[in-house]
């Protein structure tokens, strides 16, 4: 194992309170995170979440990883903060986020200009209410998906 690749391997398997079979899971499907920078990358990663989502200790922090490790190879300044800021703008109350975040990590990687913020200009100008669910709807659904809420919400707005 290279200089670099234990001291992540046992970093990792500490920081956020894995077991072993937990840290070789993220390890075999993510193996770029053995050659990231811990002090100038991962931690302060780490760090940023934790301050942002108000998180007191690392339970949260781990199973956030754990469904998404490609979380410590998003860069905080061009996509973590964007996309949570827009989120908080989205539906406006923190805890609405933090609960989202903490269930769909995976809305932290989705593209803003490509998916979220046409979805959400969509959205209103169909006169949706944009809630907790509606958000949902908007990062998580599939092209079809979204496009047949859309109709269905054009459809109704139309027959009132």
């Amino acid at each position: 194992m290279s200089d670099k690749m234990e001291p992540n391997l046992n970093w990792i398997q500490k920081r956020l309170n894995f077991l072993h079979a937990q840290t070789r899971k993220i390890i075999i499907n993510h193996p770029n995170i053995l050659y990231s920078s811990i002090e100038d990358n991962m931690e302060p990663k780490l760090k940023w979440l934790q301050r942002r989502l108000f998180w007191e200790n690392n339970n949260e922090l781990s199973n956030i990883i754990q469904k998404m490790p490609t979380l410590l190879g998003c860069s905080v300044q061009s996509n973590l903060e964007p996309t949570l800021d827009f989120c908080i703008e989205a539906i406006g109350i923190d805890k609405n986020v933090i609960e989202i975040i903490e269930q769909h990590p995976s809305i932290l990687g989705y593209s803003l200009e490509k998916r979220l913020k046409p979805r959400l200009k969509e959205a209103r100008k169909a006169n949706m209410e944009i809630d907790k669910a509606c958000f949902l709807r908007i990062a998580k659904s599939t092209e079809e998906e979204w496009d047949s809420n859309l109709k269905l919400q054009l459809r109704t707005t139309a027959s009132m």
